[in-house]
């Protein structure tokens, strides 16, 4: 219970030593236990909570460690049972009124059993441990290795986290050329997304293509608008930010004048989106201003459109940070957008990369191009009829540029140089990928370079991306033994 709880430890601890119990404690099928002895704490930061307890379950009396976790999974994600230092363990202790089995397994292939404690607390004691409890979400993150990683060499751990960090960047690279091809395609055949009844799968992989398939810009415009609108939808919105790129290509935009596209742009996308509330049920009258000119903007436009709508119900705003509404984030669309068709976004980065041979000066170049400014009606609202306490300042900061620059500007690069066979300009952008530092971090990556002992690296992309990749393929998943990491820590 050393990592990852938010409960007080200490009181549980101390519930546990001095055996403040409201009744005689069982095991999920009945059988009665005494604790004879609650054993000693343990004070290092690796292995069960207590050592050389005494307790009696049913007839048998037994002498060993006990271990106490919030939940019964905790046994399985914090590494326990991989971990040899839990092979004494005789009692396993949970906090949390959910457990999925009555006993856990050790590594040595023993079964322990596992008491829920919060069944003997006192009412009050009960609740408010509870509560606690209620409040640990799914942003929690959890290591099976946390507690043994510092076994692990320094040299290991980065050695493995960059080959992960290359091998999504190359991951990045695959899916953006499989799109670009189905972009080819769908442009040959003239069909609108969604595509229904019809599966371009056997088609793409019986194709031979050539450099020349991909000199079309309009397909590299638009995997460039689609991979930004994901990005802009973060965690919670990605997917219907990438549906609704699909469902209002490129060339739907390319008809609104350049005089007036930032503007209809928005009005596009808040009308297709189904973000639009109606007229009479706004109290703002800034608002209300703003509403009639996306009306009167979406009566120019909505005749050019026959695709699919989307509604209010399929866009998330609980907890989310008032700049990373999905609103705002359509506002920023809308500029990037303008910058995609009207002032050759894409063209330019090729040019930055081809022609600007100091680093710090081409990632400054490639920030300046992503950061947008807030400004208009978005800079004061978060939502409709929303204000904000403090202006927006910026719709794109510098930490989602960055995350643009090492998430899709530079794989679309990597895959734009080797279909053009220009491979030294392939393999600048690759060295840029490995030696990028990023200005901002994120939860998850704050916490797994803490575990691993590398918070120094983490802001190189190469190794932040490369933890990700650790935490949702390894991790996440208890692929312990397949992870070099974890075949070293937990290695018989």
């Amino acid at each position: 219970m050393k990592k990852y709880s938010r409960i007080p430890e200490q009181l549980i601890y101390k519930i546990w030593e001095e055996k403040q119990f409201s009744e005689v404690l069982k095991t999920s099928d009945g059988t009665e236990i005494e604790v004879i002895d609650p054993g000693s704490k343990n004070s290092d930061e690796a292995g069960p909570d207590f050592h050389n307890a005494r307790i009696r379950i049913g007839n048998i009396t037994f002498t060993g460690d006990v271990e106490i976790d919030t939940f019964h999974s905790d046994w399985r994600s914090h590494g326990h049972h991989l971990n040899q230092r839990y092979n004494k363990t005789i009692l396993h202790i949970t906090i949390a009124d959910n457990q999925s089995s009555g006993y856990v397994i050790t590594q040595s292939g023993r079964h322990v059993p596992t008491l829920n404690l919060s069944k003997y607390l006192s009412q009050p004691l009960r609740e408010t441990i509870l509560t606690e409890i209620s409040k640990i979400g799914e942003e929690e993150i959890k290591m099976p290795c946390s507690e043994v990683a510092d076994e692990a060499p320094i040299e290991l751990k980065l050695k493995f986290i960059k080959e992960l960090g290359l091998q999504r960047y190359r991951k990045k690279c695959d899916r953006f050329l499989a799109r670009l091809k189905e972009l080819i395609v769908l442009h040959e055949v003239m069909i609108s997304e969604p595509k229904i009844n019809h599966d371009f799968h056997k088609e793409i992989e019986e194709r031979t293509f050539t450099s020349s398939d991909f000199e079309n810009a309009e397909i590299w415009q638009q995997l460039l608008y689609e991979e930004i609108f994901e990005a802009l939808g973060y965690s919670k919105n990605k997917d219907i930010m990438m549906k609704l790129s699909h469902a209002v290509d490129i060339n739907f935009f390319r008809r609104i004048p350049k005089e007036n596209f930032i503007p209809q742009a928005e009005s596009a996308l808040f009308f297709i989106s189904g973000l639009v509330p109606e007229l009479n049920k706004l109290e703002d009258e800034e608002t209300t201003e703003y509403i009639r000119n996306l009306y009167e903007n979406w009566e120019q436009l909505k005749s050019g459109y026959d695709g699919v709508y989307f509604n209010k119900s399929h866009w998330h705003f609980f907890k989310l940070r008032p700049q990373n509404f999905p609103t705002v984030r359509l506002a920023a669309g809308a500029r990037l957008l303008d910058r995609i068709l009207n002032k050759n976004l894409f063209r330019r980065i090729i040019g930055a990369v081809s022609s600007i041979q100091n680093n710090y000066k081409l990632i400054s170049k490639l920030r300046d191009l992503l950061i947008v400014k807030g400004e208009d009606y978005w800079a004061k609202h978060f939502n409709f009829n929303k204000p904000v306490r403090t202006d927006i300042k910026y719709f794109i900061g510098l930490g989602r540029a960055d995350e643009t620059i090492v998430n899709i500007i530079l794989p679309i690069l990597t895959v734009y140089f080797e279909i053009f066979d220009k491979r030294k300009l392939a393999e600048r952008v690759l060295a840029l990928y490995i030696h990028f530092t990023q200005k901002e971090s994120n939860h998850l990556v704050d916490e797994v370079s803490e575990v691993l002992n590398i918070s120094d690296k983490k802001l190189r992309s190469v190794y932040y991306q490369g933890m990700i990749e650790l935490f949702r393929n390894f991790c996440i998943k208890q692929q312990c033994l397949e992870c070099e990491i974890g075949k070293k820590v937990f290695a018989s």
